[in-house]
């Protein structure tokens, strides 16, 4: 029968059960020193409290760290649409320039052809 039948994990599956996670490493070993000292007193809570310290540093490193890296890119977008902006304005005064020069080289060359046509 179906139901009868037993469900056996595969070889893999009873190593990843069977073995602590990178991410869980520092942990275990806390709590393996902290079960295998003979005092369990001020030496433990103390190597707790490191830890749990060293935890709120770095989560409050992190909070920091992405609000700075938000800061600068807000930055570096505003610093760009400014630069941007004044390119386009270099652009739209040589636009401007070269628009006087043509009219002048088409003036002169004008009143050149107007003169030796006389």
């Amino acid at each position: 029968r179906v139901k009868d039948l037993k469900i056996m994990p595969s070889v893999s599956d009873t190593k990843a059960m069977l073995t602590t996670g990178s991410d869980l490493l520092d942990l275990e070993e806390d709590l393996f020193r902290i079960a295998s000292t003979s005092k369990v007193g001020d030496q433990s809570k103390e190597m707790i409290m490191k830890k749990v310290d060293r935890r709120a540093i770095v989560d409050e490193m992190k909070l920091h760290e992405d609000a700075m890296i938000e800061e600068i890119l807000e930055k570096f977008e505003s610093d760009g649409r400014q630069r941007e902006e004044l390119m386009l304005n270099q652009m739209k005064t040589l636009h401007i320039e070269l628009l006087v020069v043509t009219l002048a080289c088409i003036g002169i060359s004008f009143a050149a052809l107007l003169h030796l046509k006389k």
